[in-house]
């Protein structure tokens, strides 16, 4: 097995458990209140805190990414994890458990921040395709344990997240050792470089979480029977559409040098599914279930295939390897603002102002849309294998 293989398996798997981890605490929120004598709003606190350690730790990840190579960067974010969910396990008051699951985020960071340089310095050539599985990977572990997490008791899950974790990132450690260590002076220039895949990112991933978070709720204001139930399933397939969608079209993209067509189809397409979904949950759409799943899916399908190519297309205005993982730890930061700002704004017009809300979603994506029919993209055949 080549060194960049032997890395990137574990790699990708990684992402799967630390997605797994991560979001089945979401199905577990009822019990988690209970077990700590918490309200809703603090509890959901526990899924948000990956979104926060990224905004906060991104950019740190990506410049030490620069000067001293994947390794130490990886090797921390496996540390964390593990730490982080074994003291999880045994967390029985609320300080405890908000320690432990901000130890077990920070560890997000580290792992995808700056992907762009980790790629590039394990060697690994097939970009677009990696970083579509491993984007894909991480939103299969959350969409996979969305849907099974409720079948386990609380402290069961907990173990099953931490042992999960605790293999995988073994394996990463020991797989790391194939990593050669960058010459320092290769990389004294790393810079970010801003671009507009940054406000796609924004996008696309704080919309995404506004619908996944305010589907229930609207649900129930429409008086759809077992509002909840199909509002978690719903959830779920959006995260497994994404799985797919940034798997399949991060392969697709592999064999193109100009990837910018794709680019421009998976935006419209976004754009249509999107405005489906939000006259469904509005009910300015006739519905049924079969429709809110196939439009749910297809969202995150060609959502996060959108999102993953121009996540590579910011890494790839880099001046060097090691400046990849920085511009992908800004478009990363971008995308968590986002995710922390909007949907906490615009989410309760879903039910106040339905119509203001699908208006100024709208907006927003046919911003995107046209940043994505206006901005360059870097064509490299030697990026390519």
């Amino acid at each position: 097995m080549s060194s960049s293989k032997s890395v990137l398996i574990p790699y990708v798997l990684f992402a799967f458990v630390l997605g797994f981890a991560w979001f089945m605490l979401a199905p577990m929120v009822p019990t988690i209140m209970t077990e700590l004598h918490a309200s809703l709003s603090s509890t959901l606190l526990f899924i948000s805190f990956y979104g926060y350690a990224m905004v906060i730790g991104a950019i740190q990840a990506g410049i030490w990414t620069a000067h001293k190579g994947p390794r130490p960067v990886l090797a921390l974010a496996i540390i964390l994890s593990v730490v982080g969910l074994f003291l999880r396990v045994f967390a029985h008051t609320y300080v405890f458990f908000f320690i432990s699951q901000a130890i077990a985020a920070l560890a997000y960071p580290f792992l995808i921040a700056p992907i762009g340089s980790v790629l590039r310095m394990s060697n690994v050539r097939s970009l677009k395709m990696s970083t579509g599985f491993t984007i894909g990977m991480l939103f299969l572990g959350m969409g996979f344990s969305a849907i099974i997490a409720s079948h386990f008791t609380m402290t069961a899950g907990l173990w099953v997240g931490f042992i999960l974790n605790f293999i995988v990132g073994i394996w990463l450690l020991l797989a790391l050792r194939s990593i050669p260590r960058p010459d320092v002076a290769t990389f004294f220039r790393i810079r970010m470089t801003y671009s507009n895949w940054w406000i796609i990112g924004l996008v696309v991933s704080s919309t995404s979480v506004m619908i996944g978070g305010v589907t229930t709720s609207a649900l129930g204001h429409l008086h759809i029977t077992d509002a909840a139930s199909l509002g978690g399933l719903l959830s779920g397939l959006t995260f497994l559409g994404s799985a797919v969608g940034a798997g399949v079209f991060g392969a697709v993209a592999e064999g193109r040098t100009n990837a910018k067509p794709l680019i421009r189809t998976l935006a419209i397409l976004t754009l249509f599914s999107v405005l489906v979904v939000t006259l469904l949950m509005t009910g300015h759409l006739g519905h049924s279930k079969a429709m809110f799943d196939i439009m749910f899916f297809l969202a995150g399908v060609f959502g996060n295939g959108w999102y993953t190519l121009t996540l590579e297309e910011a890494a790839r205005r880099a001046i060097d390897d090691g400046s990849a993982g920085l511009n992908t730890a800004g478009y990363s930061v971008a995308s968590n603002l986002g995710v922390a700002i909007i949907p906490v704004l615009l989410g309760p017009l879903v039910i106040s102002q339905p119509s203001l809300w699908i208006t100024i979603i709208l907006i927003l994506f046919v911003i995107a849309v046209i940043l994505s029919f206006v901005t360059r993209v870097q064509i490299r055949v030697t990026d390519k294998m």
